[in-house]
């Protein structure tokens, strides 16, 4: 499925996803019969995938301010973050997640109106910008993202990445009462990661964290980094991610959410 099908109308299988998630339109009997979910949930989409500001959406779809409105309740419900992680689930059944190639990644985005989670850009002249710190699989199907300022430093951001994840590894079916850290589940990321604090705080995680030392290559890690990589890509291919126009962290983590759910649905891994 095309991405710009997302955008032309919701798919079945996407509103099937959602339509559970999202609380009920209540009509009083006064005043104009309110839009359904799905009319809003459209708007998002589109706004989603073509990344136009909120006053340009097409004639058609409902009032900007009425989604807006309709997208507050949303992600005060948490149902985008909610139906990511059951599409998580469901692709951990169907495919499995290999729980020792976990990979970690951070990438710069522009913040053209400042707001909450930003700072100086080091890649782009020290404009303002914001930051995604990204967990995925080797197949770069999305586990779990932070939103950061650009300014922040990748490796400390390890434990608040891997404690985003919507799933989790499977817990041992015998406890035992010391946990040995080379049976923790591997997460591997690149020299921004290659410390003692960042692995200190991947083993609070509950992982062990692979990563060369700053300055030192690695054989192989292109191989290896090549599934976070596309992962990334995959968010960039969504205006509303590639370029952050949202004051509020929280709406701008909801677009990475919804984006999420896009990606795992399009891979066809959890048809």
């Amino acid at each position: 499925m095309q991405l710009t099908d997302f955008a032309r109308k919701v798919p079945e299988d996407v509103w099937t996803l959602f339509a559970p998630l999202l609380p009920p339109v209540i009509w009083c009997g006064n005043g104009c019969p309110p839009y359904d979910n799905r009319e809003c949930l459209h708007a998002v989409l589109y706004v989603l995938v073509t990344g136009i500001g909120w006053r340009m959406l097409p004639p058609g779809f409902p009032s900007y301010k009425t989604v807006q409105r309709r997208l507050k309740v949303w992600l005060a419900r948490d149902a985008f973050r909610t139906a990511w992680s059951h599409l998580a689930h469901r692709y951990d059944a169907l495919q499995g997640i290999n729980w020792d190639e976990v990979l970690l990644d951070g990438s710069k985005k522009p913040a053209k109106k400042r707001g909450e989670q930003t700072g100086p850009s080091p890649v782009d002249r020290g404009k303002c910008g914001t930051a995604l710190h990204l967990a995925c699989d080797a197949r770069a199907m999305p586990l779990g993202v932070v939103v950061t300022g650009a300014n922040a430093n990748d490796g400390c951001q390890t434990e608040d990445v891997l404690q985003a994840l919507v799933v989790y590894p499977p817990v041992a079916e015998s406890p035992v009462p010391c946990l040995d850290p080379r049976d923790f589940p591997r997460a591997q990321a690149d020299g921004a990661y290659g410390n003692g604090p960042s692995q200190e705080r991947a083993r609070r995680a509950g992982f062990r964290l692979q990563a060369p030392k700053r300055g030192k290559a690695q054989p192989g890690v292109g191989k290896i980094r090549n599934a976070v990589e596309r992962c990334h890509n995959f968010f960039a291919q969504f205006g509303r991610v590639f370029r952050r126009f949202d004051r509020s962290a929280r709406r701008y983590l909801g677009w990475l959410e919804l984006a999420a759910c896009i990606i795992l649905l399009r891979s066809g891994f959890v048809s």
